[in-house]
């Protein structure tokens, strides 16, 4: 009786290790089940805990952004109703991101609406859920084409990172979308690049594909086609056109198969750009 008592933290747990080497969409249900488990067994705490990091995992997946508000809205109102303060603020900034995306805030890149106030929530959220704040303010940036944006944001959630115990990672995701960033930022300012990044030359300290290898290392399922995507950006800024164009390709497939839909569409934008880019108007329109 005792044990089963922690069933449902140690379901979330294990879980949680396994999305980093399995499909993380086949981990969504084993979240579910820690959450039922812990609302069967009077572990309010951690029902609400898992409750939170399958909302996270709905997004980090691609869910589509309807069936992931209607999940976020019904959890916060039961987090509430149970006095789950944080666990309720952790979930709310994902849903107000999911509002942003399907255009339902006045300002897409302010994560201000009827469900929170961005000022507000920088100014009183702990340091790492400001570390959190800043990583999806920099993602919303970046898939709306403000690249600089999205920089500063990266910027400040390092900053406030000397300060924490330890960095969120999100199954890779941090990084990945770092490098995006990172590699967006230098396309605008080709003179500030310095060439590969495998390890002969860098990039301002900074090695997108060495960092990328090193993840898909100990965590492939879910990041190969990052690297994958990765790689083409670097080759697309070394003038690597046919290396780019076979990475662009090879990324978009790879996230088809692990079923990463909403990264399999960035991939298809950034080919898209690519070819645009080289005045290639008709082989664009294949990926927009």
């Amino acid at each position: 009786l005792q044990a089963k008592e922690y069933e449902s933290n140690v379901r979330n747990f294990v879980s949680t290790a396994q999305s980093w080497t399995d499909p993380m969409r086949l981990t969504i249900k084993k979240k579910l089940t820690s959450y039922e488990i812990g609302m069967q067994t009077g572990a309010i705490g951690d029902a609400m805990y898992s409750a939170g990091v399958y909302c996270y995992f709905l997004f980090f997946c691609g869910a589509e952004l309807p069936i992931l508000e209607k999940d976020c809205r019904r959890f916060i109102k039961q987090m509430s109703e149970y006095k789950q303060t944080l666990a309720k603020d952790r979930v709310t900034i994902f849903l107000q991101v999911a509002l942003n995306l399907m255009g339902k805030s006045n300002n897409p890149l302010d994560l201000t609406s009827e469900t929170m106030v961005q000022s507000q929530y920088i100014e009183e959220c702990p340091k790492q859920m400001k570390c959190g704040f800043y990583i999806l303010s920099s993602w919303l940036a970046y898939l709306f084409g403000e690249y600089e944006l999205a920089s500063s944001a990266v910027s400040s959630r390092m900053e406030v990172e000397k300060n924490t115990n330890k960095k969120i990672e999100w199954c890779g995701m941090t990084l990945f979308y770092d490098c995006l960033i990172y590699l967006a930022v230098e396309k605008r300012d080709q003179k500030r690049f310095a060439s590969d990044i495998s390890g002969k030359t860098k990039m301002c300290g900074f090695y997108p594909r060495a960092l990328m290898k090193k993840l898909v290392d100990y965590a492939p399922l879910n990041n190969q086609h990052r690297l994958l995507l990765i790689e083409a950006e670097v080759a697309s800024l070394e003038g690597e056109h046919d290396i780019a164009i076979e990475k662009y390709d090879s990324a978009i497939a790879a996230a088809e198969v692990i079923g990463f839909l909403h990264e399999q569409a960035i991939g298809n934008e950034r080919a898209g750009d690519f070819f645009l880019a080289h005045g290639s108007i008709k082989r664009a329109t294949r990926y927009y």
